[in-house]
């Protein structure tokens, strides 16, 4: 079951609510369509997706939707369209990928993708991206959800009176501490 909360900004999946800051901003929407592009200011939908593949291809998680993913190239197309030299980073990272392989990145393999990345894993754009990619992505309250992380507690009161020692993965102490 999944739940998300715009308003208190939390998201509850398999039984783990997340929770941030609510001063922070919310997470933008995203579309479960092919239509997710549409939202995009400077990235076209076969650059959108190559970044799609590439954050997939260098931080792969079973059971993470593909929004998740798709929320990180949102949150690239918003820096990049307000920073020139981020517009240019991740442009010229997109004509890099994409002349790396004969075949579209989307289209390969991961072992043939994780090849093509390496070809350009020094270089200034894919440094960028691979960076700003672990940014976006782990600063999701659905990736949060997924591992078990409940994220910001000082708004809800902390942590001690929140279920502190609810953590059921860990053996019980010895009596004698």
């Amino acid at each position: 079951m999944e739940i998300f909360s715009i308003v208190t900004r939390s998201i509850t999946k398999n039984g783990v609510t997340a929770h941030k800051d609510p001063k922070l901003p919310p997470l933008p929407h995203v579309s479960d369509g092919p239509d997710w592009t549409n939202i995009l200011n400077l990235f076209n939908p076969e650059q959108a997706t190559l970044l799609v593949a590439t954050v997939q291809t260098l931080y792969p998680h079973r059971g993470v939707a593909p929004t998740v993913y798709r929320r990180v190239v949102v949150n690239f197309d918003k820096l990049a369209s307000q920073t020139p030299s981020a517009a240019r980073l991740s442009l010229a990272f997109c004509d890099k990928l994409s002349a790396a392989s004969p075949v579209s990145f989307t289209e390969l393999a991961e072992t043939y993708r994780i090849s093509a990345l390496k070809t350009i894993e020094t270089t200034p754009e894919f440094i960028f991206v691979q960076r700003m990619s672990v940014r976006y992505l782990y600063d999701d309250l659905e990736i949060w959800a997924s591992f078990g992380y409940e994220g910001a507690s000082y708004h809800l009161g902390g942590y001690i009176k929140r279920g502190f020692d609810d953590l059921n993965w860990l053996p019980p102490l010895p009596n004698d501490l």
